[in-house]
């Protein structure tokens, strides 16, 4: 298709920051810091929804973008900026600035609980994962507060037949090192201080 309408778009919100453009399903992706907020295709944009604004979007008229797939069409989270609206910079700046900055908002947030995911700990396979989510430990920080010493005994109430060597995973896991790094001494330890866990628990 032919970019004339893109680069209008482009250089109409140059006065943004780090506005570029990248072909995307047919069409062209509008992107500010990398972080894609809007969708140009046939002379048309979308902007990209959000929880904050997207009932201002509707209660516009906005229709939501289209997309052909291999069997039916699919409905995405963009809404078709108006042509008289596309005819009022300063209207429409203001709402691509706070498109972007929720755009942007929302990048971060999904970064920040990709590195909470326990799944990119060392050790953690699909199986300990699905063992700890079953557990109530479902992300990184909460592992942090139970500790590895509760969780094995956690894992262990629920599935006896554990192998005892999970312990020593999630002792690694939450120290950020491999497993098979462990000395015998420091694998002492940890067999050491679970027994002291369980005496504590008996106790009370």
């Amino acid at each position: 298709m032919s970019s004339t309408f893109a680069n209008k778009i482009l250089e109409d919100f140059s006065c943004f920051e780090d506005i570029s453009i990248k072909t995307f399903f047919g069409g062209f992706s509008i992107n500010s810091k990398g972080v894609m907020f809007g969708w140009i295709g046939k002379g048309e944009l979308y902007l990209r929804g959000h929880d904050h604004y997207r009932s201002v979007f509707i209660d516009l008229g906005m229709p939501t973008l289209t997309l052909p797939t291999a069997m039916s069409k699919k409905s995405l989270d963009y809404y078709k900026v108006s042509d008289e609206l596309l005819k009022h910079s300063n209207k429409l700046h203001t709402m691509v600035k706070m498109v972007i900055e929720y755009a942007i908002l929302e990048h971060s947030e999904k970064i920040q609980l990709k590195k909470q995911q326990i799944k990119t700990l060392p050790n953690i396979n699909l199986s300990l994962e699905k063992l700890l989510f079953s557990v109530g430990i479902t992300n990184i920080e909460i592992f942090n507060k139970v500790g590895y010493l509760e969780a094995f005994y956690r894992i262990k109430s629920i599935k006896s037949t554990i192998s005892d060597n999970v312990l020593f995973v999630l002792y690694s896991a939450l120290n950020y090192c491999h497993v098979e790094v462990l000395s015998k001494s420091t694998k002492t330890d940890i067999e050491v201080a679970y027994q002291d866990f369980l005496d504590n628990i008996s106790d009370n």
